[in-house]
């Protein structure tokens, strides 16, 4: 069961701020959640296999293909000039500093 204390711990970790009503509900809803919790505790699922996917089918795998090579000539197209050299050797975008 989760406490006034907790809540208004809680409302202030989260910077909101509740009226009392809205406090009580929110209240009831947390300790619902929490018995929710409780009861799935008390489950017994020792010989359960995981969960991989909701559906019953297989996944479809297809092979990995290099689709396009090495496009460091249209990407480098618009540098200026004089960074132009450098930035196609490093393969890195020279900006100007904006922050100082």
């Amino acid at each position: 069961m989760i406490t006034q204390e907790e809540l208004n711990k809680l409302q202030k970790l989260a910077k909101l701020t509740f009226s009392q009503d809205e406090m009580n509900k929110f209240s009831q809803r947390l300790n619902n959640v929490l018995s929710m919790i409780e009861l799935l505790k008390e489950v017994d699922c020792q010989n359960q296999q995981p969960l991989r996917s909701v559906c019953d089918m297989h996944q479809r795998f297809r092979e990995d293909a290099v689709n396009s090579g090495d496009n460091s000539e249209i990407l480098f197209a618009n540098v200026p000039a004089s960074n132009a050299k450098f930035a196609k050797e490093v393969k890195c975008f020279i900006v100007p500093k904006i922050v100082e």
